[in-house]
């Protein structure tokens, strides 16, 4: 029996959309309360939240950068014919940040339930669309022509 061939630009775009959809979740996290964000980390079993500017600005400013990521990934996949090239960026830079994620909550070091559930899974993200990509584009981001497929 014949497997139907995978519509990889379209597996792509929804990939990205869905991506970007949940980094954007991080915008509700800039205007969350300081008591909030403390509930949160005992919650969750990282200890009593550090009230200091420092730690509250590095949140908020860590919660703005993800939503920014996703509203980009967003954006490229609703856009994959004029910004395709962008494609092979973020699945480059998810594999580089998801590994370098993964050293940091090693370092720092965070709970192995955190550590499992963000580096690896980043970088896996940028596997996938690394290989996505290769299926939609079929050239690479310095090839001078438009992919056909999208």
């Amino acid at each position: 029996m014949e497997q139907s061939p995978l519509n990889a630009p379209l597996v792509l775009k929804w990939l990205l959309m869905l991506s970007g959809l949940v980094l954007m979740v991080a915008f509700a996290a800039v205007l969350l309360p300081v008591v909030w964000m403390a509930r949160t980390s005992e919650w969750i079993g990282l200890g009593e939240f550090p009230n200091r500017p420092l730690t509250v600005y590095l949140a908020r400013s860590t919660s703005l950068l993800y939503g920014v990521h996703g509203v980009l990934m967003f954006y490229t996949a609703m856009t994959l014919e004029k910004h395709w090239r962008l494609v092979w960026l973020f699945g480059w830079l998810h594999i580089v940040i998801g590994t370098t994620i993964f050293v940091v909550d090693f370092l720092a070091p965070m709970p192995w339930y955190w550590t499992a559930a963000e580096g690896g899974p980043v970088a896996v993200l940028g596997l996938v669309i690394l290989m996505l990509a290769q299926r939609a584009f079929g050239n690479r981001p310095g090839d001078a022509e438009k992919p056909k497929n999208v």
